[in-house]
């Protein structure tokens, strides 16, 4: 699980510098999906929520690395409204990977019936995705747009703190066994 919650922390917060047109992420999303991929390989055994959205992740890293390139090079400007297209398909895609990840969480209470805090998870999840959704709706409103996105980052930043205390009582029931 420390390989799929360093994937998200690198998937959720993202750093950028701007020289004209070109934008460089200084923590490439593509990164934390290669590591997310390997963590959702190593859980696979424990529940197959894990395995089923490895190809989405699969496909995440393919796609955000070339919208690296892409923004380094400075043709991602010029996509026009084709950009939000794409970054709203992307932000289904990551949204639907990080839900079956807390089903995963879900499942492996169940299996070790414990405590991994997955109620507060599923809770953490579902502001960010309605923060999303009222982000890209706001859109054609920039001042309320510009405060769902810092909701969005809000409730990134909840959701990541959130796994990661899942994540530590995952590993503390493998300690005391």
């Amino acid at each position: 699980m420390n390989k799929i919650f360093i994937g998200l922390l690198l998937i959720f917060l993202n750093f950028n510098l701007f020289i004209g047109n070109s934008k460089i992420g200084l923590i490439p999303d593509f990164i934390g999906y290669i590591i997310m991929i390997k963590g959702l390989t190593e859980m696979s055994g424990e529940n197959p929520f894990f395995l089923k959205v490895k190809p989405f992740a699969a496909v995440m890293a393919v796609y955000a690395g070339i919208l690296y390139f892409l923004d380094i090079l400075g043709i991602s400007v010029s996509l026009g409204i084709l950009s939000y297209i794409l970054a709203v398909i992307s932000t289904i895609i990551s949204l639907y990977i990080s839900y079956n990840i807390v089903l995963g969480v879900k499942k492996l209470e169940e299996k070790y019936n414990a405590f991994l805090n997955y109620h507060n998870l599923k809770s953490a999840w579902t502001l960010l995705a309605i923060f999303n959704l009222l982000a890209y709706i706001s859109l054609v409103f920039p001042i309320l747009a510009l405060i769902f996105i810092i909701l969005v980052l809000v409730a990134g930043i909840l959701f990541l703190v959130t796994f990661n205390k899942s994540k530590n009582q995952y590993y503390k029931i493998f300690q005391s066994a």
